[in-house]
């Protein structure tokens, strides 16, 4: 069934059950009140019939001429009765169907009585005079109000089925309506493909709404996969310019060394530059691995210690480069030392913290790099400062990006992946990565990840 037909049925039955519970509601109000007026009506005949009845001998004629003439027009089935209620009610022989004793009873009681007997509509009075207490009981049928509530009946379930059939099709329009700009969306993604990727959903300006939320978020969820196939592109051709480099040097060097005849010398020099022009080869794909790791989902997040994590990278980085300065700042340290537990994936995190400390340990020439470790109640920090190269401000846009070296770093190794591995790993961690930088005087990077 499709959203159209579903969005038409739902709407014509909430509209159909409303109607429904209001025409029921209105026709049982209408059948009291004809009930009740029927009722009244039948009272005032009873009273009449009473006074003329029971009191003919003691009116004059005239006002029984009167009290006649109002009770002349009998009604359909009507029926009249009259009992003596005494202390010992006797019912006569004749007595019709819709009467008992205990109705008597009630009547002598002083009770009016009001009831349905088939089709008949019975009411019943107490009326009291010289000669004593008798009970005027008077039955009838409401023909006319039992018409008025049939034709009633009859007239709302043709509405009820004539707005059934209207609210349906005024759905099936609404529907329509409502739908047609998401229909017209869903055409124009269908012609969107990777050949066109700038094709973009129309915003209508002014409109706030979902429609408009919609076309939005699609048209940003393009940039981003327009960007991600663009960094993709870009990082796919460097990637296999920095690999191509030590691969040709490799295949080269193997030409060369089996041209001719050589001195084991000359095939030892060649096979010393094989290996490192492997070992670059491994260290460029080592790097890539890694740079991949944030999308595999392997591993889990654990809570550990930032602190101690902190402690034994740096410890690891004195025993790889002895030569540097590390000095280790921790400031607000909570007293708690629960507190001082972090969610996340450990190796990720100091794989991104190694790869900042590396980077201040190689473009600072081994002078004192300056580690910072802040807590606060939401987030924790961690600032890495050195006296180094710098970064010239129109190469910091573009730090982040894979393989991107600025100008000033090219006499360093690298492959340029570090820094757009730390941030792809931040990222995960909901954190943020800032850079402060000046040519020749050095760089601070500030990890903030909140809790």
């Amino acid at each position: 069934m499709t959203l159209r037909n579903r969005i038409a049925i739902t709407f014509t039955l909430l509209n159909f059950t409303l109607l429904a519970i209001i025409f029921v509601a209105l026709y049982f109000l209408t059948r009291q009140y004809t009930y009740n007026e029927f009722f009244n009506r039948l009272e005032e005949r009873a009273q009449i019939a009473a006074q003329a009845f029971l009191e003919k001998d003691e009116l004059n004629q005239q006002i029984f001429e009167e009290v006649r003439k109002r009770h002349l027009r009998t009604l359909p089935l009507e029926q009249e009765f009259f009992c003596a209620l005494g202390d010992d009610i006797s019912l006569p022989q004749d007595l019709p169907e819709f009467l008992d004793t205990s109705i008597l009873a009630e009547i002598r009681r002083g009770e009016d009585i009001r009831y349905h007997s088939g089709q008949l509509s019975v009411v019943g009075i107490r009326y009291e005079d010289n000669q004593g207490i008798f009970a005027a009981i008077v039955a009838a049928q409401d023909l006319y109000g039992q018409r008025k509530l049939t034709n009633l009946l009859n007239l709302m379930l043709f509405i009820l089925g004539a707005a059934l059939l209207a609210v349906f099709l005024l759905g099936r329009w609404y529907a329509w309506h409502i739908l047609l700009p998401i229909g017209q969306m869903i055409r124009k993604m269908k012609s969107i493909n990777s050949s066109n990727m700038h094709l973009r959903l129309k915003e209508k300006n002014g409109r706030q709404d979902e429609l408009k939320q919609l076309a939005s978020t699609f048209n940003r969820m393009l940039d981003r996969i327009e960007a991600a196939i663009e960094t993709q592109n870009l990082f796919i051709g460097n990637a296999s310019h920095q690999i191509k480099n030590p691969l040709t040097a490799i295949i080269g060097e193997v030409e060369t060394a089996m041209l001719k005849e050589r001195s084991p010398n000359e095939y030892h020099h060649s096979l010393q530059v094989i290996g490192e022009e492997a070992d670059r080869l491994d260290a460029l794909v080592r790097q890539l691995i890694r740079m991949s790791y944030p999308d595999t989902g392997e591993g889990q997040k654990a809570e550990w210690r930032f602190d101690e994590l902190i402690l034994d990278l740096v410890e690891e980085f004195k025993e790889t480069y002895p030569q540097s300065s590390i000095n280790i700042e921790f400031s607000s340290l909570p007293s708690d030392p629960e507190k001082l537990l972090y969610r996340g994936y450990y190796h990720l995190i100091r794989i991104a913290i190694g790869n900042l400390l590396e980077n201040a340990i190689k473009f600072s020439n081994n002078t004192t790099v300056k580690l910072k470790l802040l807590f606060s109640e939401k987030n924790l920090a961690v600032s890495i400062s050195d006296n180094g190269i710098g970064i010239p401000h129109e190469a910091q846009p573009h730090i982040f990006t894979p393989f991107f070296r600025a100008k000033n770093a090219h006499g360093f190794p690298g492959y340029g992946i570090g820094l757009a591995l730390t941030e792809k790993v931040i990222k995960m961690h909901d954190g943020q990565l800032k850079l402060v930088s000046s040519p020749e005087e050095g760089t601070t990077f500030t990890l903030d990840l909140p809790f």
